[in-house]
């Protein structure tokens, strides 16, 4: 819901200094309310059957995007962008634009616990880890509050920055004005530390998940040594480096598990395990279950 109103309410706002200019309406896959994952029911003025032509469309999706891919949702999709409508996707709707083909060869972003494995299901999006990205007719954030700093750029791009500042000053929102934008959290917030040798020995474990380095050099990346690594590690974060390597190994194999069609295999080398067998059982230490049964849940 926040993704949904955070791209609605620059609107509004844009409205109140600029006169009717923007006029918006809901539909629904059946033309019936749909609820949020907050439960809360949005209401609805039709169906696809009823979108026509606008001059954009946004699509709206949560947890379990596949669930609209489905020939209705897709052929829709595919429809409004055969007739070169404006295309926008929140959250995890890129990945119906994407199922749709209608992301092929463009730049786009989605919510980064789901980014990995939208990488891997279509290759042929040129996906990136970013607050919003605007690939000609095509707008995708990363959900959250990140829709209202797509909207605020489109409304800059389309009326001016001054009044996208404007709408920004009453929103209590400047991030994207004037501040770099961060599809994610920094690391320095995300483990408590602003130590820049351990920032700089995580970014690597982020990096390399794939392939994993050593201890030795993890170390040599911070220009430190291993006894200083783990010493820096205790202290500084309470963990064990490979301990914390291994953590952030898991973390991606989960969301590759809930957010791709890959099998067990390919997520267990796309996170660095060597077998199958050593990744199941690393999982099932961390999650008290095999992959398979959070693939199955």
């Amino acid at each position: 819901m926040i993704a949904l109103y955070g791209a609605l309410e620059p609107l509004r706002v844009a409205n109140r200094f600029a006169g009717p200019t923007f006029s918006w309406r809901f539909v629904s896959a059946d033309g019936q309310p749909v609820a949020a994952s907050n439960e809360i029911p949005v209401s609805v003025s039709g169906g696809l059957a009823n979108i026509g032509k606008p001059d954009m469309a946004v699509v709206s999706a949560s947890y379990e995007p596949e669930k609209g891919f489905n020939r209705p949702m897709l052929g829709a999709i595919r429809s409004l962008a055969r007739r070169r409508v404006l295309m926008a996707a929140i959250d995890t709707a890129p990945f119906l634009l994407a199922e749709a083909g209608v992301l092929d060869d463009y730049r786009a972003t989605c919510h980064w616990e789901s980014l990995p494995g939208f990488r891997e299901s279509y290759p042929r999006v040129q996906a990136e880890q970013a607050l919003y990205v605007t690939d000609r007719d095509r707008m995708t954030c990363a959900g959250g509050a990140a829709a209202i700093d797509m909207m605020l750029d489109w409304i800059g791009r389309l009326l001016g920055r001054p009044l996208a500042v404007l709408v920004a000053d009453q929103l209590v929102h400047f991030r994207s004005l004037e501040q770099p934008a961060q599809a994610r959290l920094p690391a320095a917030a995300r483990h408590g530390t602003t130590d820049a040798r351990l920032l700089k020995i995580i970014t690597v474990m982020e990096e390399q998940g794939e392939e994993p380095v050593d201890a030795r050099a993890l170390a040599e990346a911070a220009g430190i040594s291993v006894r200083q690594m783990e010493r820096l590690f205790a202290t500084g974060l309470g963990e064990r480096p490979m301990g914390l390597y291994l953590k952030l190994r898991l973390e991606k194999a989960e969301r590759l598990i809930t957010y791709s069609s890959m099998s067990m295999r390919e997520i267990a080398l796309a996170c660095g395990f060597s077998s199958l067998p050593l990744f199941s059982r690393s999982f099932r230490a961390r999650y008290g279950k095999p992959p398979s049964a959070l693939r199955q849940a």
